[in-house]
């Protein structure tokens, strides 16, 4: 029984794996498919657009890089802790121990962790390059790589209520404490974009997730180090999932043999 066990887990990670494989395969051969556009140059194109069919209908695939800027009503403030910025996301997580059996019916006190808050900015910024200034749909979607500017852990024995930042959180007397974190895009710091540009009703140029689906990205690294990385990741999971893999069928093939003796 236990070799079978093994098995399967040894083919989930491999499944796992694979499809983190994929993953990275994927975005490699978007962002190597997909060119670089000053905004100027999307500027253009947009013109050509709207003098053939009009305005609202422009989509263009494409990648733009330069600083973030505040949109039109300034900047944002994070609600931990309390950092200006165009961007941010928080996430809190409760810490709590259980009482469990184990398989001989034992019982024993072990530690989980469940996240009871989080929250993702959707509201639009700038991004400035040389030629000009372009509008960012963030969408509720992460920054990769953004700053890290909250990181504690706050301990909470026992019940009650306690507040962070504009949440408040009720606990039970198996709480011990909770974990904060915030992640935020100042203004000034450079930003990559790889997704769709668009032009709304009223003509404006703007970049966000593609309409019908595919790689959206933000990052605060540059798109060779985005391809250094997913290049890397490739290689270390494609190993991981054949390694997995053999394993996964090794183990169960012992198992099936250890049965019918």
């Amino acid at each position: 029984m236990v070799w079978i066990v093994g098995g399967l887990v040894g083919l989930a990670v491999a499944g796992l794996c694979g499809f983190l494989t994929r993953r990275a395969k994927t975005r490699i051969r978007a962002m190597e498919s997909t060119e670089t556009l000053a905004v100027a140059e999307l500027g253009e194109l947009h013109r050509a657009a709207v003098g053939a069919a009009g305005e609202g209908v422009f989509r263009q695939r494409c990648e733009v890089a330069g600083v973030v800027r505040p949109h039109r009503r300034g900047a944002l403030s994070s609600e931990l802790a309390k950092v200006s910025c165009v961007w941010h996301q928080h996430r809190v997580t409760r810490e709590y121990e259980k009482v469990e059996r184990d398989g001989d019916g034992d019982r024993r006190t072990v530690t989980r962790n469940q996240v009871v808050a989080r929250h993702t900015t959707d509201t639009a910024f700038f991004l400035e390059d040389d030629t000009g200034t372009l509008v960012v749909r963030p969408g509720g979607h992460d920054v990769e790589n953004a700053e890290k500017v909250t990181d504690r852990f706050r301990p909470h024995r026992g019940g009650g209520s306690v507040s962070i930042g504009p949440v408040t959180l009720r606990s039970d007397g198996g709480t011990v404490g909770f974990k904060e974190e915030e992640w935020v895009l100042r203004p000034g710091t450079r930003l990559f974009v790889h997704g769709e540009a668009f032009d709304t009703a009223d003509g404006r140029l703007e970049i966000g997730a593609p309409a019908e689906g595919g790689t959206f990205i933000m990052s605060t690294r540059s798109e060779a180090e985005l391809l250094r990385g997913e290049n890397g990741k490739l290689r270390g999971f494609g190993i991981a999932t054949g390694a997995a893999a053999l394993v996964g069928v090794v183990l169960l093939a012992i198992g099936a043999v250890s049965a019918l003796m």
